[in-house]
């Protein structure tokens, strides 16, 4: 039996092309959303192409796949529905809030990843912070400093209650990239005395 009669593939393939659009034009407008999740996708893409090839994969790597595709999924619903219904699909208005978007995405990352440690901390802390970037967006408040500021004063708070190492699913698929072999961020070399 092929890796591809399984549905998971055949599920992520289906949802590359009803996000093809959205995902090319974020990349298209050097958006920090794709840069947030270039990570997972080009893992993403790794893994099914080389289940395409069949070239056979092991439980590690499918279970990355299924973290990994379940996860971006949710982001991308959550970031479709407030493209499609708070910013009617404006791709101007969008990119000028997405930045607080990804502030909410974090901070929803970082509490479900305490909730499933079964850590006790103040939950309302996160709770009133997401209310308060929500509102800042329907409002259309870019107060970027702000928030950044607020966004590090809870960190502090909850790290003052509890003794919690934090590591993002993109910063995990970012060393699951490398650890394949596919550097994301490679840096232009800048060698002293070249012209610039």
């Amino acid at each position: 039996m092929s890796h591809l009669d399984d549905r998971i593939y055949r599920d992520y393939a289906s949802w590359k092309l009803e996000t093809h659009d959205l995902i090319e034009k974020f990349k298209e407008k050097n958006s920090l959303i794709y840069e947030r999740f270039e990570p997972i996708i080009v893992v993403l893409d790794y893994i099914y192409n080389q289940v395409c090839d069949e070239q056979g994969i092991d439980d590690d790597l499918k279970s990355i796949f299924q973290i990994g595709f379940h996860y971006i999924y949710e982001q991308f619903e959550l970031i479709k529905i407030y493209f499609e219904k708070i910013f009617d699909s404006d791709w101007d208005d969008f990119l000028e809030y997405s930045e607080l978007l990804l502030y909410l995405l974090f901070i929803l990352d970082f509490r479900k990843d305490i909730e499933t440690s079964d850590v006790e901390y103040d939950e309302e802390l996160f709770s009133n912070l997401e209310v308060e970037i929500e509102d800042m967006i329907m409002d259309r408040q870019n107060n970027l400093t702000y928030i950044h500021d607020r966004v590090n004063e809870v960190l502090r708070q909850v790290d003052e209650q509890i003794d919690y190492q934090y590591e993002s699913i993109v910063d995990i698929f970012v060393e699951i990239a490398e650890t394949l072999g596919i550097f994301i961020y490679e840096e232009d070399t800048f060698v002293v005395g070249e012209d610039i």
